[in-house]
């Protein structure tokens, strides 16, 4: 019963807590001011638009075009201060719809990690594809260095120095998510015998119990950033 008890409460975690990205709107739905974390910058910056979305109403567009010989650039950036837990993996993903892809465009992502003393690493300018309907980009299991706490994401969309140059993409619900909570359910099993008894016996599986956990530890990360 005590078990049941346990696992029926992590249910409903699962069931309450939408997953939590480490990122503030990022699927554009709240406009950019101060507090939603996002950085428009370069020559050229994307903007917020209602034309296209993954989800909602809206999304981010970026469309570069050379009138000379000469390069366009747009970055979207966020900084986030605390909430990466070192030495854990976490995975990238936003979905991308791909309007023009001409021969001198390049669209990439960047991370920085930072401690509370500064930089700590880095996943340099990384490229990445999608296609002309909305495709999911994924980057799995980036683990952060293991005195970070926070990091940079950076997307940069650029046209090479040629006349005519061309680059055009819609971009939308980018998070950031713990990956990987081993430790959590090693420990929970380790102080709760009458739970890993249950998944042995095939009562409940591992792939619930992990869900669970994943959903507290997002509710309270969720509180964090809004205290």
């Amino acid at each position: 019963m005590k078990y049941l008890l346990f696992i029926t409460a992590f249910y409903y975690l699962t069931h309450l807590a939408a997953a939590d990205s480490i990122l503030i709107n990022g699927s554009f739905e709240d406009d950019f001011n101060d507090k939603n974390g996002w950085i428009l910058a370069s020559n050229l910056p994307p903007v917020r638009s209602d034309k296209e979305a993954h989800s909602g109403k809206y999304s981010l567009h970026s469309k570069l075009k050379n009138e000379f010989a000469l390069p366009n650039e747009g970055h979207l950036i966020q900084s986030v201060n605390n909430g990466i837990i070192g030495g854990e993996k976490y995975d990238l993903t936003f979905w991308i719809k791909e309007i023009d892809y001409g021969v001198s465009y390049v669209q990439q992502y960047m991370i920085n990690w930072v401690s509370e003393a500064g930089p700590v690493g880095n996943i340099g300018l990384t490229n990445f594809k999608g296609g002309k309907n909305w495709t999911k980009v994924s980057i799995p299991k980036l683990t952060a260095p293991n005195n970070a706490t926070g990091l940079r994401l950076m997307f940069r969309f650029v046209t090479g120095a040629i006349k005519g140059g061309s680059g055009e993409v819609f971009i939308d619900d980018i998070a950031i998510k713990r990956s990987d909570y081993t430790k959590e359910y090693n420990k929970l099993l380790k102080t709760n015998p009458s739970i890993a008894k249950a998944i042995k016996e095939g009562k409940i599986s591992k792939e619930k119990v992990l869900s669970g956990i994943r959903s507290r530890e997002e509710e309270k990360q969720a509180d964090q950033k809004n205290n």
